[in-house]
């Protein structure tokens, strides 16, 4: 009997903990701060879903966003500080 009520104790406790939401991931957050900040031309610009951006370390700890153009026209890469949460950079 005890080993039956331990048993649905942990597959509540694993239930419950699988339930719980994560944070949101913070190159989420990067690239949403960088798509906000871009024109409306250079939002629609953007070849794809800019939700899959592209995100890589920067200098000085920022990250760059890199935002794929249509037609092969290159690059907008935005330059994000992840300590204020705004963009320092938008290179094009």
């Amino acid at each position: 009997m005890k080993f039956q009520l331990l048993l649905f104790s942990l597959l509540g406790l694993l239930l419950f903990a699988c339930s719980v939401e994560s944070p949101e991931d913070p190159l989420d957050v990067y690239r949403n701060i960088a798509y906000t900040a871009l024109s409306s031309p250079q939002k629609s610009s953007i070849q794809g879903d800019w939700q899959k951006a592209e995100v890589a370390a920067w200098t000085n700890g920022n990250y760059v966003v890199v935002f794929i153009m249509k037609d092969n026209m290159g690059t907008i890469r935005v330059v994000v500080d992840p300590v204020n949460g705004r963009v320092v950079e938008i290179i094009i």
